[in-house]
């Protein structure tokens, strides 16, 4: 970040290690003035002492400085609490860009595995370098409608029915979760059960509902993303509508068909129930012409790309972070049609509109960005922010959604969120007023974590000291595909056919090879392709078919497996291969296979 480049008037103790100056007994900040996130004002000529992890005083200037203790000048600058992102998924390599950007607690959503407790522990014993740490459970779904449609995604729980939800709760529990993460597959009485778990140990239930009022019936607690809400008040008649209009694969999300006149009365249903409402405008609304005009990708440019010491972030990662902000769901938005555009900015717009009815009757926000999914760790939080006042939040009401709020849906007002005697030592120092201009958030001027006080500098030579043991894709939208089935599975020398190819991680963009010729191939949706292969590649034979993702930032690459992309943290855009036979023409006729008939 540019503001740790320039001088500051900070007096500071001088080591580093990963970026941290050495933990001093007692650190104290005087001069600022404090920002009360409770109500907005302003405590002027603040002095915060803090002791190890912990503050032990606030009070006004005037006071005798502890002997002994490192002082930081913040004459003329803004104290925050430091920031939570409550909606992450954690990288081995995204520690500095979290704190640097003076996110100082992160919520990792979806993953109980070994390697996230791991970093978990690890910084609370200081071994590890990053933001204080908390984890859900792995993502909670019933089992899909249709398996042949269904992306198997690691870290999703398929649960049958309430008694296996109960008994994996239980397991949950035992591993020391902090939040519960569920998914819009598990039914009305499987999230009953889940939520009568979680209430035992008080811990949140957070993520993805097929409806909000069945949020608020099972007594639920922090709703991701605005579909449930939309789906509440959806116009079916505008959707099927609108639907006729619309290319094949092209499927607007429900918030463009929210019927605003009953948006009151969600919202009041919202707020009585003690719903919390994570919007991820920064996320979900990528690629749309006003986030486009906001310039974000090149803020994210030129810190992903231009900062020479960020190298270490995964070059996949980084391209694709970048790629992402030219699409609309799976589509560039330049191949959308003007109606396709403006019926996603129409989903954009009821967006806000649903934030500010929500935050004008009381209802409290949180912020998560879905961060490395699709955006910057850190800087997102940022963007994330200044969305949500674009909407019609107060700048005060923004800076709740990264403080307090976050901290009560989490059950830890008592330790986070804000600046009181005996809470965390995060504290963010900010050069100008977050209420006057939101955007301020960005101008830090110093960070201190976990009592810590930080150099604000990127270190090309940072290493997690216990890196990441699997190999991930760099994005939802730039998935790896694979092949359950093609039909037909045997055809006739010399006649062309039409291929129907089943599986996952379909895009647009995707085609399929016969015995390694690139074919003119149709998306259907993310689950089904079709392609034309011409009469004159049909000889007697058994041809491998696959189905390749191009690569937008390299062309295709070739590839026969995940290890030979490996080293980019990516698996391959090529998918396995499945065999099709072509036999002499004459003979016995072809029957098919029952699952070309339909059988699942």
């Amino acid at each position: 970040m540019k503001a740790f480049q320039k001088g500051t008037s900070l007096l500071l103790a001088v080591g580093a290690w990963c970026g941290w100056v050495m933990a001093q007994e007692r650190v104290v900040i005087r001069g600022g003035s404090i920002v009360d996130v409770r109500d907005g004002r302003l405590v002027p000529n603040g002095v915060i002492v803090l002791e190890g992890d912990r503050i032990v005083s606030v009070s006004r200037e005037g006071g005798a400085v502890p002997e002994g203790a490192t002082v930081v000048d913040a004459a003329g600058k803004y104290l925050l609490p430091g920031l939570i992102d409550l909606h992450v998924h954690y990288k081995d390599w995204s520690a500095e860009l979290y704190l640097n950007h003076g996110v100082t607690t992160v919520v990792d959503l979806g993953v109980a595995h070994e390697w996230i407790k791991a970093q978990k522990e690890g910084i609370r014993t200081g071994l590890i370098p990053g933001p204080r740490l908390f984890h859900g459970t792995n993502n909670l779904d019933g089992p899909p409608e249709d398996p042949t449609s269904y992306f198997v995604r690691p870290y999703v729980h398929i649960l049958k029915d309430p008694e296996e939800a109960r008994a994996a709760m239980r397991q949950y529990i035992v591993g020391k979760v902090d939040a519960v993460k569920v998914y819009d597959g598990l039914t009305q009485e499987m999230l009953r059960s889940i939520v009568v778990e979680a209430q035992k140990v008080n811990i949140p239930v957070i993520g993805h509902f097929k409806d909000v009022r069945v949020a608020a019936a099972v007594g639920a607690h922090g709703i991701e993303h605005n579909g449930a809400v939309a789906n509440a008040i959806l116009d079916k008649q505008a959707q099927e509508e609108a639907l006729k209009k619309v290319r094949k694969g092209f499927r607007p999300p429900a918030e463009c068909f929210m019927d605003l006149r009953k948006l009151p009365e969600i919202v009041d249903l919202m707020v009585k129930r003690g719903l919390y409402l994570n919007p991820t405008m920064r996320m979900s609304w990528q690629g749309d012409r006003a986030l486009r005009e906001k310039g974000f990708h090149y803020q994210d440019f030129d810190l992903l790309i231009n900062d020479w010491r960020l190298r270490y972030v995964p070059l996949a990662f980084r391209l694709a972070d970048l790629k992402e902000y030219q699409e609309i769901g799976m589509w560039h938005w330049a191949d959308l049609s003007p109606y396709e555009q403006d019926l996603f900015h129409q989903g954009y717009t009821n967006a806000q509109r649903l934030v500010k009815a929500f935050a004008d009757a009381g209802g409290k926000l949180y912020a998560g960005t879905d961060s490395a999914n699709m955006c910057t760790p850190g800087l997102s939080l940022h963007q994330e922010l200044e969305l949500l006042v674009d909407a019609g939040a107060s700048p005060l009401q923004a800076l709740q959604a990264a403080t307090i709020n976050p901290a009560e849906l989490m059950r830890m007002k008592d330790r986070l969120g804000s600046l009181e005697e005996g809470k965390a030592g995060d504290v963010v120092i900010l050069d100008a007023s977050p209420l006057e201009d939101i955007r301020n958030t960005r101008k830090i001027a110093r960070v201190i974590s976990r009592g810590r006080v930080l150099d604000g500098q990127y270190h090309a030579d940072f290493k997690n000291p216990i890196p990441k043991n699997d190999i991930e894709d760099s994005s939802h939208f730039f998935p790896s595909p694979t092949i359950r089935w093609v039909s037909p599975e045997a055809v006739e020398e010399g006649t062309g056919v039409t291929l129907t190819v089943k599986g996952t991680g379909f895009i647009p963009y995707s085609f399929v090879r016969f015995d390694g010729q690139k074919l003119k191939t149709d998306f259907s949706d993310g689950f089904e392709l079709t392609a034309q292969v011409p009469a004159p590649l049909l000889k007697p034979g058994t041809y491998a078919v696959t189905v390749e993702n191009p690569d937008f930032a390299w062309g295709s690459i070739y590839a026969r497996g995940a290890t030979d992309l490996s080293h980019l943290g990516i698996r391959g855009p090529v998918s396995n291969e499945f065999r099709v036979m072509v036999k002499l023409k004459g003979g016995a006729p072809i029957l098919a296979h029952p699952r070309e008939g339909g059988e699942k």
